[in-house]
């Protein structure tokens, strides 16, 4: 059933409150956008997958934090994705591992998409998860 411009409006304002103690506008539920994606996959291989895709038609660069974890060894990295439309480059930055890499990326252009892809440094089960921002052609 449809909802009224009302009853969303309602429904956000409840929501959303003033903290005078920490001067901070707060916002009780998670904002959901297009552009933002969390995500997670686990493998027990070394091949190459693709951990998320994006349309390269409407978005031209994008950004992640993604977190590697493999028993108790971490590696975490940020990574930005950028494309011409035919060829995707990757830039890494922002490394924190307790030990080797658990992961190798990449990035290519793959039909209609653009794609992040990882190759596990193991066999052991591994779990990538990861937070992406798009930005807009």
């Amino acid at each position: 059933m449809p909802r009224s411009l009302a009853f969303k409006l309602a429904e956000i304002s409840r929501h959303i409150y003033y903290d005078s103690a920490n001067d901070d506008i707060v916002v009780s539920k998670e904002l959901v956008s297009s552009r933002r994606k969390s995500g997670s996959t686990t493998t027990t291989a070394t091949t190459q997958v693709a951990l998320d895709t994006f349309a390269h038609a409407t978005y031209t660069t994008a950004r992640y934090i993604v977190s590697v974890t493999q028993g108790s060894d971490y590696h975490s990295t940020e990574i930005v994705i950028s494309h011409d439309g035919s060829t995707a480059d990757i830039l890494e930055y922002g490394i924190l591992k307790s030990g080797s890499d658990l992961a190798t990326f990449a990035a290519d252009i793959s039909g209609a998409n653009a794609r992040l892809l990882i190759t596990p440094a193991s066999t052991s089960s591994t779990v990538f998860k990861f937070d992406r921002q798009l930005v807009e052609s």
